[in-house]
């Protein structure tokens, strides 16, 4: 016959995660992230700042295409022209949308509600109407108004 003990079983103590870095090494960041950080925060020099650059170097094609895919099905859906419509992207803000319908061309206005989200739009003017191209299968034409007009 098996002896059962009448104490609660005695369980591992569970290791604190302090135990299991190294000394000393409290607060220290690797050399790798920190240059990762600077980059995507840096200043590039436009003037746009820390949330434009990380932006960029975060996603402009993961915003091109959030941006196509917000535009794209309201045009393809519109009963009325032309159509105005509001976008919203992360980290870049308000876009306001007139888009025209010509003979076989979409005419499209994109207006960024901040300065900086304007210079952005203006840097990947093509690569959006490529993008919106691709989706609609006619040309698109994109015009920004002048940034710092608003």
């Amino acid at each position: 016959m098996t002896q059962v003990s009448d104490k609660p079983a005695e369980r591992p103590r569970p290791r604190d995660a302090r135990e299991e870095r190294e000394p000393g090494m409290a607060g220290v960041v690797p050399t790798e992230l920190t240059r990762l950080f600077s980059q995507l925060w840096a200043d590039d020099g436009s003037g746009a700042g820390t949330r434009l650059s990380g932006t960029k170097a975060l996603g402009g094609a993961a915003m091109i295409e959030a941006l196509a895919e917000q535009l794209a099905p309201r045009m393809q859906a519109a009963l009325q022209w032309p159509l105005q419509a509001v976008l919203y992207l992360p980290r870049l803000g308000r876009i306001n949308a007139s888009v025209r319908r010509e003979q076989s061309a979409w005419s499209i206005e994109l207006e960024a509600q901040e300065d900086e989200t304007a210079r952005w739009l203006n840097g990947v003017r093509q690569q959006v109407e490529g993008r919106l191209t691709q989706t609609l299968g006619q040309t698109v034409s994109l015009r920004l108004p002048t940034v710092g007009s608003g």
